[in-house]
């Protein structure tokens, strides 16, 4: 009995000292969405966080139909929202499947990537 007593405190204390959250920041909402179909490609491409990023590790490249890259410039924080990415489209005619490669590093330093695809039709 004495020894569950002298521990008690010990226990009392591990399970009041704070745990710090693996944040990891993911997608939470993608304009367009993954697996939207578009008549026309659109100017930008952003990516909502479930978490805040950090704009000069994080980024995102958006390929064509065959493969070459549509997107320009670096992507940007969203003004006011530090959870959002944003990047600029090149005009483009070209009709199908267009890839979204993303990475982002948390404000609190973990790191995630992925990918999503959108269709553009004529």
């Amino acid at each position: 009995m004495r020894k569950s007593l002298k521990s008690a405190p010990v226990v009392a204390a591990l399970l009041a000292v704070p745990v710090s959250a693996m944040a990891h920041a993911y997608p939470a909402h993608e304009t367009p969405p993954s697996g939207a179909v578009l008549k026309l490609l659109p100017g930008e491409v952003s990516i909502n966080f479930t978490e805040t990023v950090n704009r000069h590790f994080s980024g995102i490249v958006v390929q064509g139909p065959n493969g070459k890259q549509v997107s320009h410039g670096e992507a940007t924080l969203e003004r006011n929202n530090p959870k959002t990415l944003v990047i600029h489209l090149r005009r483009s005619n070209r009709a199908g499947r267009y890839t979204v490669l993303w990475h982002a590093l948390a404000s609190d330093g973990h790191r995630t990537h992925g990918r999503y695809s959108f269709q553009v039709t004529p």
